[in-house]
């Protein structure tokens, strides 16, 4: 009893489950830690407008020789120390500004897409995986079933109630459920190394722990209502957003080039014909403060298509985001079909499995009696693997789609309801 719960404890502890899983894949994704470096990117370059709305300050030395016809040369030593400050500039800065950050926002969401896919692909694997295990399981046990008939087949055939070709027809059955039980473990190995690849970490395949399949009667969510959380929480549509947001910005921007501004400067200034007097500070001293007024009048039209240029990326822009939308509510309609296309097999396979369970039963127990011939017993055999991997197909197709929706809402399904 000691031993039986002491494996029952260490079981319990080195279970691995689907929370586990997609949080070492967040961890271990170079894609994700790609897009927080854009992240940090995107920040700086906001801190770096900011610098337009600070003063600043300039130190500035010359020495100039100069020849005269003569031939007397001097040399003019200047230096001087210069502080401006934008006052106006037809706010162009603070446009400027407001783009970066709306390009800010877009690289968030983007981010966000990115480990929204990698946990979409987390789930799938490991899905998958639990899929693949069952698949081998029934193969397996399509395996035990044969062999016990064969052994069965084989005393008739030595007691000369039944033909060899009785025989062998199970032989060939088994034969066919072992390549089947081997493409199962190799089918179930390539998804287990690509679950491992995406973790970086090893993983047992029977410490994975299995998913409850959800009251299907809860599975049925209002189309329009999916249609909103996905219009207002999916990363890829709330990017393109942003960056259309940065675009009108930067219109924006272009169109305060029309607008005049106003610079203010003060400079104070040091200035010899010998380099010993700078370090007389009194001696040649001027000090001087500005007000500098501009207005672009005529530059060749080069802010008027620069202007026209925007406006058509706004345009672009505002058509990818339309045909976005579409493909999301296209995406999102199959899902929905996927989703009860799941349900109806879910019902139909459950259904099914008892149906086979029980001819398999009656059939086996009337070729003992030998009263059925082994052409029966195997078409029952085959029908009940048949009925058992439609019943577990079903079941993670349900996981899967349900899967597959959040990610396309970007949104928990519980919240729908």
């Amino acid at each position: 009893m000691r031993s039986i719960l002491l494996f029952f404890i260490a079981d319990i502890l080195l279970a691995f489950n689907l929370d586990e899983a997609i949080a070492l894949a967040l961890q271990n994704s170079q894609k994700i830690r790609e897009q927080e470096l854009r992240t940090q990117i995107a920040q700086n370059n906001i801190r770096a407008q900011y610098g337009k709305f600070a003063p600043k300050l300039e130190f500035r030395y010359s020495s100039t020789q100069n020849n005269r016809v003569n031939a007397n040369t001097y040399i003019l030593n200047l230096s001087d120390i210069h502080a401006s400050y934008n006052l106006f500039h037809g706010f162009k800065d603070f446009y400027t500004l407001k783009s970066y950050q709306a390009l800010k926002q877009a690289q968030d969401h983007m981010q966000e897409a990115v480990t929204q896919d990698i946990i979409l692909l987390t789930k799938k694997l490991y899905i998958q995986i639990l899929e693949a295990r069952n698949n081998l399981a029934i193969a397996t046990e399509s395996v035990r079933l044969l062999r016990s008939q064969q052994k069965q087949a084989q005393e008739f055939y030595s007691q000369g109630l039944k033909s060899k070709s009785d025989l062998l027809s199970v032989e060939v059955m088994l034969a066919n459920a072992k390549v089947n039980q081997s493409n199962n473990k190799n089918a179930l190995q390539h998804v287990l190394l690509s679950l491992q690849k995406l973790l970086n970490t090893q993983i047992d395949i029977n410490t994975l722990e299995g998913l409850t399949t959800r009251n299907l009667s809860q599975l049925n969510f209002e189309r329009d209502k999916l249609e909103q959380a996905m219009l207002k929480s999916r990363s890829e549509y709330l990017y393109m957003q942003s960056v259309l947001d940065s675009l009108r910005y930067e219109k924006r921007s272009y169109q305060s080039a029309y607008l005049p501004s106003v610079d203010a400067s003060i400079s104070r200034l040091w200035y010899s014909n010998d380099v010993s007097t700078l370090n007389r500070l009194g001696t040649n001293l001027q000090s001087q403060a500005r007000i500098n007024f501009t207005w672009n009048i005529f530059n060749g039209l080069n802010d008027k298509y620069l202007l026209e240029s925007k406006e058509l990326d706004i345009l672009i822009t505002q058509a990818r985001l339309l045909d976005l939308k579409y493909e999301l509510n296209l995406a999102l309609d199959i899902a929905i079909s996927d989703l009860q296309t799941a349900k109806e097999q879910y019902n139909t396979s459950q259904k099914a499995v008892l149906l086979a369970e029980e001819s398999y039963k009656i059939v086996q127990n009337r070729y003992k009696q030998n009263i059925e011939t082994s052409r029966e017993v195997l078409n029952s055999e085959i029908a009940l693997s048949q009925a058992r991997l439609h019943f577990n197909q079903s079941q993670h197709r349900i996981n899967l789609a349900l899967a597959n929706l959040e990610r396309i809402i970007q949104s928990s399904l519980n919240e729908i309801q």
